[in-house]
């Protein structure tokens, strides 16, 4: 297992792996696959490019085996020292082998990188399984909930303190 930060050159990658999430998990993820599928080159070039993100790749035997994405945090955070967790997605064919875990190390690697204190992420509340693994991974609830795009989907805010390294 490998886990690489993609470029601007990686753009179909991203956009293979991104499809196939949404049409995996389309409950987890704010875009839809309709969305997505309409991107075109210069868009998903645009996601690669962004100055201060990172998009990275777990790859088995050179076969993609999931991604996730790191932001700084925004607004709906209000956390100016902490960077985001996005789009964490693991294929199902790889779920429990560690990838989530190889990806979220990564995930912190760089989050430090940036001189970032904290490392944040929003979860699904009807995504248990999720919740039970940032958990294990070092994250702890904030005791903060919202919604939104869908008042009928609560999501919780996780957060893990960076150890500087």
């Amino acid at each position: 297992m490998t886990v690489r930060r993609l470029t601007e050159d990686d753009w179909q990658t991203l956009r293979a792996v991104r499809l196939r999430a949404l049409l995996d998990a389309p409950e987890s993820f704010y875009q839809t696959y309709g969305e997505s599928v309409a991107l075109t080159e210069a868009d998903w070039r645009a996601r690669l490019q962004a100055a201060g993100k990172v998009t990275l790749l777990a790859e088995s035997a050179g076969n993609p085996a999931g991604m996730v994405l790191g932001v700084p945090a925004g607004p709906d955070e209000r956390d100016p020292d902490a960077a985001l967790m996005l789009s964490m997605w693991v294929d199902p064919n790889f779920r429990g082998t560690g990838v989530a875990d190889e990806l979220t190390a990564e995930l912190l690697v760089w989050s430090r990188e940036q001189g970032y204190k904290r490392l944040l992420l929003w979860v699904y509340d009807a995504a248990p399984r999720a919740a039970a693994f940032y958990r294990r991974a070092g994250f702890e609830s904030t005791g903060r909930v919202d919604t939104f795009y869908d008042a009928t989907r609560p999501l919780t805010l996780m957060s893990q303190t960076l150890e500087r390294v």
